[in-house]
Formats: C-alpha cells, structure tokens, sequence
C-alpha cells in the first residue's frame, strides 16, 4: 500500500528518471499538497525537491532556506519553489518528519509571489 504523504512533512522521494532541469535521484522533498487529497485516494502527491547547492545570493522566492539539523537533514538546504512536482505516492521513501512553522511560513509566502497570487 502506497504511503498518504503529510502537508509540510519533507520526504526522500526517487525523483529518477532525470527529465530537463527536473532534479533526479533520490532526493529530499517538502510535500505542500494536503494530506486530505492523499486520504481520498490521489496517487500522487505534489512536493518541492531541496537541493545542497546553496545559492549564495537572495533569490526569494524562488528558492527557501533550511537550515542543516532540520528533519534530519545533515546540509544546508534549499526549497526549489520553482521546480514544483506532482510525484507518484510509491516513489516516496522515508518520512524526514514536519517543517519548522517559520520554513512553512516561508514556504507559503515563496510560493504565493512566485505564482502571482497576493
């Protein structure tokens, strides 16, 4: 049985294979779709893939900080706001557990200037 990812919990998923500038391999990812969705039977879950590859400057909001220590993560990450994905719910791996209130904050704040909706 497929796992019903949880809003705002960040998740290995197997992102292979690699299409264009979608991210690949397995790889953490923050879910932002509600868990309500996955519950009525959606197979698939739409998340943000993380990336060690710091950018050094501001590129709010395309992408969010999360600091190493958070979930688990052993490295500074950060949310690829742009790279939105919807990823089949057998491909997710390993609940890293919920996002700090403050990252989801700053999540949700990314992601309504970068779709335009304030």
């Amino acid at each position: 049985m497929p796992v019903v990812p949880k809003r705002w919990h960040v998740y290995v998923v197997a992102l292979d294979p690699r299409v264009g500038t979608k991210p690949s391999k397995q790889r953490p990812c923050l879910v932002i779709q509600p868990t309500e969705f996955g519950e009525a039977g959606l197979p698939s879950t739409v998340v943000l893939p993380l990336t060690t590859r710091i950018v050094r400057e501001d590129v709010f909001p395309l992408r969010v900080r999360i600091p190493a220590g958070v979930c688990g993560l052993t490295r500074d990450s950060e949310v690829l706001v742009d790279q939105m994905l919807a990823w089949d719910n057998d491909l997710f791996r390993r609940d890293l557990g919920p996002a700090p209130e403050a990252v989801r904050d700053e999540v949700r704040r990314a992601l309504l200037e970068f779709l335009d909706l304030l």
